[in-house]
C-alpha cells in the first residue's frame, strides 16, 4: 500500500511539473480591452481586440487585434503589429503570425525590421525569435548609416549583424553613390565589409568599374580584394589578373598572375606576372616576363623585359616607358636588344643602354649607348655614342664595316640614306660588280666619313674627311685579317624575331594569341 501511495505522489509531482513547464511555454496575454472565446476548426480560441499585448519568452507582441490558439500555442495578430525582442530589435507589419512552439514569426505587409540603426523593409518576413535570424524572399531593402542595399532574397542575423543576400543584389553608398551589383553577397553591418561570390560589378562615382567573380569589398575604406580574373577600369587604365587589390580612394591597384595593364591614353598594352598602378602619380609598373605593345596603325612596337615602368604626367610633361633588364624590341623597321632602355613618348626617342645592339634591314649597329628617333611612327635617325660599330651583310655574305667614336644614321621610308662617322673613323667596304662579283676591298682610316646610299641600302658614295689613310685590296691579295676590323662581332643569332612577341610566352594572358 505504501508503494502505491509513493508512486501516486511521484506521478502527481511529475504531472504538476510538466504542467508548470507547459504553462511557461504558453503565449501569455498581457492586455486586451475586449476578449471573446470561440471554437475555430474544433480548437478553442480567444479573440482579442483593441490595444492587444501578448508575451512569450522575452518577446512582446503589440497589435490592434489578435486570435490566440491555446491548444496549438500560436497567435495571429492584425493591425499595427509590432514585435519587440529582448535584444532590442523590432519588427513591424500589417499582420503577424507567431508560433509559440517553433518560436517563428511570419510578418506580412509593409514589414520593417529595425536593429541598431539598420532598417530592413520587405513585404513578407520570417523571423526566428530563438536564433534571431530573419528571412525574406519577395524582395527587400536594407538601409544603414552608410549604404542602401536591395535584393530579391535575404537573411539577417541580428546576433552577428550579418546580412546574406541572393539574386539581383545592389549595394549603393549613400555619400558617394558607389554601386555594387551581384547575385550572392554577405554584408557585415558592423565592419561594413561585403563578401561576394559570382559575377559582380562595382562602379564608383567617377565611372571607374571593377568586375570580378569572387572577393571582399570594404565599403568604408573602398579597398577591394578580388579573385577569379577580376578587372578594374577607369579613364586611364584597364587592369586585370588572377587576383586583384584595388584602393579606390587612392586610385591604386595591383594585379597578380597573368596580368594585363592597358594604358588607354598611350595605346599601350602590357602583360606580365605582376602589374601595379598609382593613378594619382600617373605611374604603373609590371614585373616578370613583361611584354608590352604600343599599338598604332603604321607599326606596333613590341617590347620585352624583366620589369617595365610607365610614367605619364601631362602637368610635368613626362611620358616615359622604362624597361630593364634583358630588354628586347621589335618593330618592322628596327629590332634591338640591350640591358635597359627609356622610351620618351613625347619626343619619340628610344634610349638604349648597356651593350645595345640595333638591327635595321641588313645593318647591325652597336655602341656604348644608342638613341633612336621615331618620326610619324617610322625610324628617322639612330645616334650611336662611343665605340660605334656598324656591320652590313652584302649579297655575297661579306661584312661591310664602319667604326668611329660617334656615328649617326639617317633613314627615309625605313631605308638607310646616310651615315656620318665623327672621330676615329674606320671603314672596310667590299666592292662588288653587279652584286655578284667581288672586285676588292676598300679600307680607310680618317677623322670623319660620310656614306650616302641609294634605294635598297646600296652604297652610292663615300666621302673621307681629314687625315685619310686608304688602300684598295684586290681579291687575290685578301686574307682573313683584311676582312675584319678590330672588335668585329656578328650577333645575328641574338636578333629578336616577331614570333617571340606574337606567340604568348609562358605565364602571359591568352589575349595575346
Amino acid at each position: 500500500m505504501e508503494k502505491i501511495i509513493l508512486r501516486f505522489l511521484f506521478l502527481l509531482f511529475f504531472w504538476n511539473a510538466s504542467m508548470c513547464l507547459l504553462a511557461q511555454d504558453q503565449i501569455e496575454i498581457l492586455q486586451a480591452e475586449a476578449l471573446e472565446g470561440k471554437i475555430i476548426d474544433e480548437e478553442e480560441v480567444r479573440i482579442l481586440t483593441r490595444n492587444v499585448i501578448v508575451r512569450h519568452e522575452g518577446m512582446i507582441l503589440y497589435c490592434d487585434s489578435a486570435i490566440q490558439f491555446e491548444q496549438s500555442n500560436r497567435v495571429d495578430a492584425y493591425g499595427n503589429t509590432r514585435l519587440v525582442n529582448e535584444d532590442g530589435s523590432v519588427v513591424t507589419s500589417t499582420a503577424m503570425f507567431y508560433d509559440g512552439n517553433s518560436k517563428m514569426a511570419r510578418a506580412v505587409g509593409n514589414v520593417k525590421l529595425v536593429d541598431e540603426g539598420k532598417t530592413l523593409t520587405t513585404e513578407e518576413l520570417d523571423y526566428n525569435t530563438i536564433s534571431k535570424v530573419a528571412y525574406y524572399s519577395s524582395g527587400g531593402r536594407i538601409v544603414d548609416s552608410k549604404n542602401i542595399l536591395t535584393s530579391q532574397a535575404g537573411t539577417y542575423d541580428t546576433n552577428s549583424k550579418i546580412f546574406y543576400f541572393k539574386k539581383n543584389v545592389v549595394l549603393i553608398g549613400k555619400q558617394d553613390g558607389e554601386r555594387l551589383e551581384t547575385d550572392d553577397l554577405t554584408y557585415n553591418t558592423v565592419t561594413e565589409v561585403a563578401y561576394f561570390e559570382g559575377p559582380t560589378t562595382i562602379t564608383d562615382e567617377g565611372g571607374a568599374t571593377l568586375k570580378s567573380t569572387s572577393g571582399v569589398y570594404d565599403t568604408k575604406t573602398k579597398v577591394s580584394r578580388f579573385r577569379g580574373r577580376p578587372t578594374v577600369e577607369n579613364e586611364k587604365y584597364i587592369l586585370t589578373g588572377d587576383s586583384l587589390y584595388y584602393d579606390d580612394l587612392n586610385d591604386e591597384g595591383i594585379a597578380i598572375g597573368n596580368t594585363q595593364l592597358t594604358a588607354k591614353l598611350d595605346s599601350v598594352i602590357i602583360n606580365g606576372e605582376i602589374s601595379q598602378f598609382w593613378g594619382d602619380k600617373n605611374r604603373s609598373e609590371v614585373y616578370g616576363n613583361v611584354l608590352a605593345r604600343q599599338i598604332s596603325e603604321e607599326d606596333t612596337l613590341f617590347l620585352m623585359a624583366d620589369t617595365l615602368v610607365s610614367i605619364s604626367n601631362e602637368e610635368e610633361n613626362q611620358n616615359y616607358l622604362l624597361a630593364f633588364h634583358n630588354a628586347r624590341v621589335f618593330r618592322t623597321d628596327m629590332q634591338a636588344i640591350c640591358d635597359s632602355l627609356v622610351y620618351d613618348r613625347i619626343d619619340s626617342v628610344i634610349y638604349f643602354y648597356e651593350d645595345p645592339v640595333i638591327w635595321s634591314s641588313d645593318n647591325q649597329m652597336t655602341a656604348d649607348s644608342v638613341h633612336a628617333l621615331i618620326s610619324n611612327n617610322k625610324l628617322k635617325q639612330l645616334n650611336l655614342r662611343q665605340n660605334s660599330f656598324v656591320i652590313e651583310l652584302d649579297t655575297l655574305l661579306n661584312y661591310n664595316q664602319l667604326k668611329g667614336k660617334y656615328l649617326t644614321a639617317y633613314f627615309f621610308d625605313n631605308q638607310i640614306k646616310r651615315i656620318n662617322v665623327d672621330g676615329n673613323g674606320e671603314s672596310l667596304y667590299f666592292v662588288l660588280e653587279a652584286d655578284t662579283l667581288l672586285k676588292g676591298v676598300n679600307r680607310a682610316i680618317c677623322s670623319s666619313m660620310v656614306f650616302l646610299f641609294q634605294n635598297d641600302n646600296k652604297l652610292e658614295t663615300i666621302t673621307y674627311i681629314e687625315n685619310v689613310e686608304a688602300k684598295f685590296i684586290p681579291p687575290h691579295e685578301l686574307e682573313d685579317p683584311d676582312k675584319r676590323l678590330k672588335d668585329f662581332v656578328w650577333r645575328e643569332e641574338e636578333k629578336p624575331q616577331r614570333e617571340e612577341f606574337v606567340i604568348k610566352p609562358v605565364g602571359l594572358n591568352a589575349q595575346l594569341e
